[in-house]
């Protein structure tokens, strides 16, 4: 007979709600990483692209912006400091400073306006990692930067938001005018109404998808907040962001606005050179009307 003690075997209950709560885990963790990947995608950067060209225009100068969390974001100050107005750009997913300078080149004559652009944390040259509160601290660090290091006055700035820079953009404003330091006025180019809307627009075969997302961007929970001069414009057949996200989020802003509906996809607003200079004419005019 052996002296060895039986071994115990673990319930089988336990053993299954223990598998159980592993495969929870492993599914959380794989839904945060899609989410990650879904609203931030790793589309490769050219981090010599905007160094390199900032040595060859006469118009940019290289800046670096500190942020309140320790990271540093790089940015051009593009066009004339004597510029009137002064333009805070929140560029969309994947964009980054560098290949469109001929196309801010185009805006700032047009709208007589100065540019200050800025990659977010984690993309190109700003280090970090991206998330929806790190690109409200992004900017943050942009607005403190433009009034404090380039004394911009507030009575001066538009803030810019293309696509999902207009989260950014949207939380700023909001932010500011709380305040009681508004930004001039707010441009919003083909934005969504909020992470949550876009995921039930993309997954409607998992019933509820805006219960797995990390990030929310609630651009349509703070429009009512809104109540400054927005212009907003948006591609009818926008492929990325649904046009109708674009025309709700804008119902719900207090007003003074301007919506403009284009004959474009998401990604071709500025291809049609005539298209492009119609925006910026309607665009200039709005800002004039409200002062900014």
């Amino acid at each position: 007979m052996s002296d060895s003690a039986p071994v115990q075997q673990r319930p089988m209950g336990l053993r299954l709600a223990t598998l159980g709560c592993a495969l929870a885990v492993v599914a959380l963790v794989g839904i945060r990483a899609l989410n990650g990947a879904n609203v931030f995608p790793p589309v490769p950067k050219d981090a010599t692209l905007a160094p390199g060209l900032a040595t060859e225009r006469s118009d940019v100068r290289e800046v670096r912006i500190p942020t309140g969390d320790g990271i540093e974001l790089y940015g051009w100050v593009q066009g004339p400091d004597s510029a009137p107005r002064k333009i805070i750009q929140f560029m969309g997913n994947a964009e980054y400073v560098g290949p469109s300078a001929a196309l801010y080149a185009q805006t700032e004559a047009q709208l007589n306006a100065q540019f200050l652009l800025f990659d977010y944390r984690g993309f190109a040259n700003s280090a970090g990692k991206p998330s929806e509160h790190g690109l409200y601290s992004d900017a943050d660090a942009a607005w403190n930067f433009a009034t404090g290091t380039l004394g911009w006055k507030p009575k001066q700035i538009t803030l810019w938001g293309r696509s999902l820079g207009g989260g950014p953009a949207i939380w700023l404003a909001a932010r500011q005018l709380k305040a009681d330091a508004p930004p001039a006025a707010l441009i919003l180019e083909a934005p969504f109404a909020s992470i949550p809307a876009m995921a039930r627009e993309l997954m409607p075969w998992l019933i509820k998808p805006e219960w797995l997302c990390y990030s929310l961007f609630d651009n349509i929970g703070r429009a009512p907040e809104l109540k400054l001069p927005v212009f907003q414009f948006h591609g009818e057949h926008d492929e990325i962001i649904p046009f109708e996200q674009g025309r709700r989020l804008h119902d719900a802003l207090p007003g003074p606005k301007r919506w403009l509906a284009l004959n474009c996809g998401h990604n071709s607003i500025w291809d049609d050179t005539g298209r492009a200079n119609s925006i910026r004419a309607a665009m200039a005019e709005f800002l004039a009307e409200h002062g900014a």
